[in-house]
């Protein structure tokens, strides 16, 4: 008889029951035998998605689902695999281990396909873009670097459901009186800082050189992604962003031009395709970012550099206005809906860099958890932990803002940028107006 498991359990039986969830798509992290949290959401998944129970705990009737049609073997594997122990994969390899990979992709947002076995062209896209992103040789074929890489903890669906209740309350254990020390390479903030929205983690930023025209409200020239605009534009809409990519869209062929908004509809889940590249960069969301910024890393390989650098310079252009002369698009200008001296908003992912816990900052911090709705807060603090690979679920963006480490977390960063897309307008200003204050 197969044993009853919960969340807490350990050991073999907890290996089989990751393997099976991920092969059948509702599991992404480590087959490492410890049924944690994201193993009990990926059960919960699961159980109502084959119309089980959804409490997360498995017995008899959730292994036999488990098991129908499961092509792993039914007894516990004794050891979970390591990255040295699959195989290399190369374009025209067909199997479970691709069929793993393709899932590993998919849950991280690189590839869109059909979970088939089979090496295929999409597949070897995918894992090009994945290997570009996260700094390996790109060269297409998943080996022990890239299998390592893949089989890192990926931030989970963390979306509560109504019949489940929340975790309990846990706190955050550190050894006392220690104050993280200011990393020495960080500049102190001015007294009117001007932040820079994040760099994309989806998209590598391109490598140039450095563009010294001042720009205090966007990043430079040079930095500049679709992924990092779409970001942008879908809060803001300044009258230079829209110049930037009307004239974008000039510049790019009708035939790419419609290829990729229809890969937008697919990525939005829209039933109407948009009609424009402004429309399609204004419905930039959290819930869908993932599939959107593989739509917008397509759309930014298919730019001639030429085009690229053009846009980028327009977008760092604040002097410009819609409608401007030389513009191949002229739509009638729109009242400013902001205020003359508008205080700029500081984004979570920069202001956590210069986090020097004053008493303006624990405010802003205090602050702002305060006007989140506790929903939201939930879920982030259990995708900021998934991100940490703490065991522990954080209880506040003080706890939060300590711990940040992105260069061994990198995860870190897209859990705040997740953050960032919940939050409203006047959240936003009244978090900076309180930072800087």
């Amino acid at each position: 008889m197969d044993a009853i498991l919960r969340q807490g359990s350990k050991g073999n039986a907890v290996a089989e029951l990751q393997q099976i969830l991920q092969v059948k798509g509702f599991y992404t992290g480590k087959i490492d035998g410890d049924f944690g949290a994201g193993t009990a959401n990926a059960v919960l998944k699961f159980q109502k998605a084959n119309g089980l129970t959804a409490d997360g705990i498995v017995g008899n009737a959730s292994w036999a689902k488990l098991r129908a049609s499961s092509p792993l073997p039914s007894t516990p594997q004794p050891a979970p695999p390591s990255a040295q122990l699959l195989p290399t994969l190369l374009p025209g390899s067909q199997g479970q281990a691709v069929a793993q990979a393709q899932q590993l992709l998919k849950a991280k947002g690189y590839y869109q396909g059909r979970i088939d076995g089979d090496f295929g062209v999409g597949t070897r896209d995918a894992i090009a873009a994945f290997q570009r992103a996260n700094g390996l040789t790109v060269d297409g074929k998943v080996g022990a670097q890239t299998w390592q890489k893949l089989q890192a903890p990926a931030i989970a669906d963390v979306t509560p459901s109504p019949s489940t209740t929340p975790p309990t309350e846990v706190v955050i254990v550190r050894p006392p009186d220690i104050t993280p020390s200011p990393t020495p390479a960080t500049p102190s903030p001015s007294p009117n800082p001007t932040p820079t929205p994040p760099s994309s983690v989806f998209v590598p930023t391109p490598t140039a050189s450095p563009d010294t025209s001042p720009s205090p409200a966007i990043p430079a020239a040079s930095a500049i992604s679709l992924v990092d605009a779409a970001n942008s534009y879908s809060r803001g809409k300044l009258p230079n962003q829209t110049v930037a990519i009307n004239n974008l869209q000039a510049n790019i062929s009708g035939e790419i031009l419609q290829q990729f908004l229809q890969r937008w509809q697919v990525a939005s889940g829209q039933a109407n395709t948009v009609a424009s590249l402004q429309e399609a960069l204004s419905g930039y969301n959290s819930s869908q970012m993932l599939n959107q910024n593989l739509a917008l890393q397509w759309l930014q390989s298919q730019l001639l550099p030429q085009t690229l650098d053009q846009f980028r310079q327009d977008w760092s252009n604040l002097n410009v206005a819609v409608g401007t002369v030389g513009t191949p698009f002229t739509p009638s200008p729109q009242p400013s809906t902001q205020p003359t001296n508008t205080l700029p908003l500081l984004n979570l992912t920069d202001a956590v860099k210069v986090y020097k816990r004053s008493a303006s900052q624990v405010t802003a911090l205090e602050n702002l958890q305060a006007a989140i709705p506790d929903q939201t807060l939930q879920q982030f603090f259990q995708r900021w932990s998934t991100a940490s690979e703490q065991s522990a679920i954080a209880i506040s963006l003080l706890d939060v803002f300590q711990d940040y480490n992105s260069q061994q977390f990198p995860s870190q960063v897209t859990a705040l940028q997740w953050l960032e897309k919940e939050l409203t307008t006047a959240q936003l200003e009244n978090f900076s107006r309180d930072w800087q204050a």
